[in-house]
């Protein structure tokens, strides 16, 4: 009994210890539609790399196309490169009951690829609905049994999904409940895609809100996948509406995002516009903005890996109410701030901008008055002291940025 204790508790920690490395400690910066197997090459990732992703994503979500020899030579890479790679593998099963050989095609795909050093983990399915999470569960669940250092990825609808046909909930939150419940996942990934042609759609907070909410209380990590590409009714956008969605992101405790999308998707389409990459290969405009944002973005989560997402100061009276005990006060702006608290009593707190228009000039003060306060440069990734000497401090916030800051209280 007590050697199989032992045993237990090794698994338990090895499990813990893979889900912190994934999930909790490194801001995740990938994409959907990674280049199509043909460009392949150290140039084509070194470029991906360059633009300051550190995960990859496969050519194409669900390819059934994709072949074993692909997948490694994608890996082999991004081993070369210090990447880390999401593998798709057309034998992922949906469900081990009623599938015969569910179990042995997942022992093929441990076998295949479990030991590579570039493996962050496997993809499963893209946006399931609520009824497919026992199945999906399953799977998940023999994945962790094979391979407890790499674990299944699985990507959920937003909140604009049809209730019935898509959630299968009647609830956003109950859809978010019932996938943690079911699926036990090592992260919580959805995608929201803003902008559309003439307006924004209204709900793009409310889904930041309800996934925070469930990753908190499931005590798990949420990964954003956020709209680049103009397609259907989406429109082109701009490098601050970008950068917007990445701080929005990051102030609502998000450890990771991804863009929709790196490459242009499918065959040449007119309707399809503003990837980063072009069908030949090439960078478009979009790439030197993403660019950009990816490494603010980094040097931001990577400064709050480790931080207790404590509270979500937001300018709408949809948001969270302001703890009593809050230690920033903002004034009421067009803006969201992400407060974050570090084990070592350290506080810190994303200011950030929800005007992609205009710049905003923003006026807060920090309990208790005089506490040396710093700002982050996300660009040199340096701290430098702000002067606090009066109760007010000043920021002047460019169009959809955001600014980290950070105090001890002694």
């Amino acid at each position: 009994m007590m050697i199989l204790m032992k045993a237990v508790a090794a698994l338990l920690f090895v499990l813990m210890t893979a889900a912190s490395a994934l999930a909790g400690d490194e801001f995740i910066v990938s994409y959907w539609y990674g280049p199509p197997p043909k460009f392949t090459s150290l140039d084509t990732y070194q470029r991906i790399k360059d633009a300051k992703f550190n995960v990859v994503f496969p050519p194409r979500a669900l390819d059934t196309t994709l072949t074993r020899e692909q997948n490694i030579q994608v890996l082999d890479i991004c081993q070369q490169l210090g990447l880390r790679a999401v593998v798709y593998d057309p034998r992922m099963p949906a469900a081990i009951t009623g599938v015969a050989d569910a179990k042995s095609r997942i022992d093929a795909i441990v076998a295949d690829y479990g030991k590579h050093p570039a493996l962050m983990a496997y993809f499963i399915v893209d946006e399931p609905t609520a009824g497919d999470f026992a199945k999906l569960g399953e799977v998940n669940a023999y994945l962790k049994e094979r391979d407890p250092k790499h674990p299944g990825y699985i990507n959920l609808f937003p909140t604009y999904a049809m209730p019935g046909a898509q959630l299968g909930t009647a609830t956003y939150e109950e859809y978010l409940r019932k996938y943690t419940d079911a699926v036990d996942p090592f992260v919580i990934s959805f995608d929201h895609y803003p902008f559309i042609n003439g307006y924004d759609r209204p709900d793009f907070f409310q889904n930041l809100r309800d996934v925070r909410n469930a990753a908190i209380t499931s005590k798990r990590p949420f990964w954003n996948i956020q709209q680049c590409v103009k397609h259907f009714d989406y429109r082109a956008l701009t490098e601050p509406e970008f950068r917007f969605q990445a701080m929005q992101t990051l102030a609502f405790g998000g450890r990771g995002m991804l863009w929709y999308t790196y490459w242009y998707p499918g065959e040449p389409n007119p309707t399809v516009q503003h990837a980063m990459i072009k069908y030949d290969g090439s960078p478009d405009e979009p790439y030197a903005w993403i660019k950009a944002v990816n490494a603010d973005a980094r040097a931001i989560g990577d400064e709050l890996s480790g931080c207790e997402s404590w509270a979500v100061i937001e300018s709408s009276p949809a948001g969270f109410p302001v703890p009593k005990d809050c230690p920033i006060h903002v004034d009421a702006l067009l803006l969201t701030t992400g407060i974050f608290k570090s084990k070592g009593g350290q506080w810190r707190a994303l200011v950030t901008n929800r005007d992609y228009r205009k710049a905003v000039r923003a006026g807060l003060h920090i309990d208790p008055v005089g506490v040396t306060v710093e700002r982050l440069d996300a660009s040199t990734k340096k701290w430098s002291a702000i002067e606090t000497d009066k109760p007010r401090i000043v920021l002047d916030l460019p169009a959809g940025d955001g600014v980290l800051l950070k105090w001890k209280v002694k």
